[in-house]
């Protein structure tokens, strides 16, 4: 099937360019990661809605900051989707080109271009529904996972535990355990700052994680998405009867690695960019698999550092 064919009537008329009638002249800023990303162009429906949603990291109108990345929304006509009686959809069609991305969702269109800087649109037809559907927090994950690569850092498809040291990353393709050692933790106390997604960025005194908004299921009972914390280990996770921390080659580290960073690993013109960013932050922070049961032991085990 060809890309957008799926979601639109017409994919040939996909907008070439960053143009079209905003729905209103609202702006929103969500502050989180070390940046600013601002949306143009919303009604006053949709800015409600975003403000609800996200909470604490969107400033006051008054105070809004100067955007790090300006999102412009415009208006699209529903007769330009395909109608199949879907109310709901996260997954979405991609085109990729060197210097652009086309996407193409449930009532959605988006594009990524770089001339040379990142720029991004979106085009829907939804306004009370552009936040309760997931369209617009779709198309923002798929954003900050390109502008994070641009700054330095990776998007991780992780769980990110938090105690008086630092933060502790958990990754894993799906059934790998992130959920339920989140949940694990979240039982005995421990800030989960995300199940989800989360943002890592290499600095001078070491690899940070960056708390985001999107925080699944349990981060999201930790209160705001804010603050930044240390990374004190990155672990490959496994489930297995008892707890074992091994080290990972440099390979399998970022073959890892690369399977759980979202929306930049299937980017051909991206990848070589991505897996040197892998490589460097598995030589910062060097990547191990943990192997733990459905208990607590696997915790003194990171803090000891023993690796069998």
């Amino acid at each position: 099937m060809s890309f957008g064919a799926s979601f639109l009537r017409h994919p040939d008329l996909f907008p070439a360019r960053h143009s079209g009638e905003p729905w209103g002249d609202e702006r929103v800023a969500i502050h989180f990661a070390g940046n600013v990303y601002v949306w143009d162009g919303l009604s006053a429906t949709q800015a409600a809605a975003v403000r609800e949603r996200f909470g604490p990291p969107c400033p006051p109108p008054a105070e809004t900051p100067a955007a790090a990345l300006e999102i412009r929304v415009f208006r699209a006509s529903v007769e330009d989707f395909v109608d199949d009686g879907r109310i709901w959809a996260f997954d979405f069609d991609l085109d990729y080109a060197p210097d652009a991305i086309r996407f193409a969702g449930f009532r959605f269109l988006g594009r990524l271009d770089w001339t040379p800087r990142l720029r991004a649109a979106l085009w829907t037809p939804e306004d009370s529904r552009l936040v309760s559907h997931a369209i617009l927090e779709n198309f923002l994950r798929a954003v900050v996972g390109y502008h994070l690569l641009e700054q330095g850092g990776v998007l991780l498809h992780s769980a990110a535990v938090a105690d008086a040291s630092g933060a502790y990353l958990f990754f894993g393709p799906s059934g790998a355990g992130k959920s339920t050692i989140s949940r694990l933790n979240h039982a005995a106390g421990r800030m989960v700052l995300s199940d989800d997604m989360n943002a890592l960025r290499l600095t001078p005194e070491g690899v940070v994680v960056e708390r985001l908004p999107f925080a699944g299921d349990f981060g999201q009972k930790g209160g705001g998405a804010v603050g930044s914390y240390p990374a004190r280990a990155l672990c490959r996770l496994h489930k297995g009867p008892e707890p074992v921390l091994r080290p990972l080659s440099p390979a399998a580290a970022v073959a890892a690695l690369l399977g759980c960073a979202p929306f930049v690993n299937q980017n051909p013109y991206w990848q070589d960019k991505l897996i040197e960013r892998l490589q460097a932050l598995n030589a910062r922070l060097p990547v191990r698999a943990l192997t733990f049961a459905l208990d607590d032991r696997f915790w003194d085990l990171l803090h000891r550092g023993e690796i069998s």
